[in-house]
């Protein structure tokens, strides 16, 4: 029964918590600066791609289970948060903009050094 208990915390932990943590590595200055390496770039995006991943699946998995209101409230936060990881990863100037023109918005309003 034990083991049934960490088993159902550690799918709410993945679930909950793999979308913010996605967010903030998307979100940490010092992975998002210009002179960041390519090699820490492309480990960053892995691990933002692996989380997002992972915690979609567990989230959809409780979403599709007869659970309670607490459980699905955790996975939509946690689908939430990593569909604006996922956003922000690779699509930092927005969904429509076609045009090419414009600033990453991942570090704050173009206007602003």
């Amino acid at each position: 029964m034990e083991s049934l208990v960490r088993l159902v915390a550690l799918i709410l932990a993945i679930a909950l918590f793999s979308g913010p943590t996605a967010l903030f590595l998307t979100w940490l200055p010092v992975l998002n600066r210009e002179s960041t390496s390519k090699i820490a770039a492309l480990i960053r995006r892995i691990l933002v791609t692996f989380l997002v991943v992972i915690g979609s699946l567990m989230s959809f998995n409780l979403f599709i289970a007869n659970v309670g209101f607490a459980a699905s409230l955790m996975a939509i936060i946690g689908s939430v948060t990593a569909f604006f990881a996922v956003k922000r990863e690779y699509f930092p100037n927005g969904f429509g903009n076609k045009s090419g023109g414009g600033a990453d918005r991942r570090n704050g309003p173009s206007g602003q050094h």
